[in-house]
């Protein structure tokens, strides 16, 4: 019986041991008493920094303040983020109604700010060209599009990618 006790605990140790090596991260943040590895950094603010890690308990979300910040290594400084560009118009309609979905901003690398704004200029426009053309000045990129009806209204999604660098602004 203890010998099967250690096979399991053994078997759970490497199942633990595999997936947190294959889901760790290799951003580095180095403060001004320690050093932080082994973490993905997600977002950050004029303030803070929030980062998480997997531990035996499973995901743990951490913020940081950028005082304590010296500098911060990123396994990747480049990375690509995706949309839904969506337009929404009534059959024989003329008119559109433009919304953007980032999907769970939880993993993006995304400043609330810059979201914040892309949504306040999109409600501006009523045309899917005017809004594609918007995004494309802001980086964005149309990889794909597809459309759908709904009721009586015409669904119009634009799937759009953006590269984005990683960096911390003091």
């Amino acid at each position: 019986m203890l010998n099967k006790f250690k096979k399991a605990k053994w078997t759970l140790f490497f199942i633990f041991f595999i997936t947190s090596f294959t889901f760790s991260q290799s951003d580095t943040i180095y403060t001004t008493d320690t050093i932080i590895s082994s973490v993905r950094i997600m977002n950050h603010d004029e303030n803070f920094i929030k980062y998480f890690y997997i531990d035996s308990v499973g995901k743990q979300t951490k913020t940081i303040s950028l005082e304590k910040i010296k500098k911060v290594v990123y396994e990747n400084d480049k990375i690509e983020v995706f949309c839904d560009l969506i337009s929404t118009k009534k059959f024989l309609g003329t008119t559109h109604t433009i919304s953007v979905n980032y999907g769970n901003r939880d993993s993006l690398w995304l400043d609330q700010k810059i979201q914040t704004l892309t949504e306040s200029q999109l409600k501006k426009y009523n045309s899917i060209i005017d809004a594609l053309n918007y995004m494309g000045n802001e980086g964005w990129k149309t990889i794909s599009s597809y459309s759908t009806s709904h009721n009586s209204y015409l669904v119009e999604h634009y799937i759009l990618k953006k590269e984005i660098k990683k960096e911390i602004k003091k």
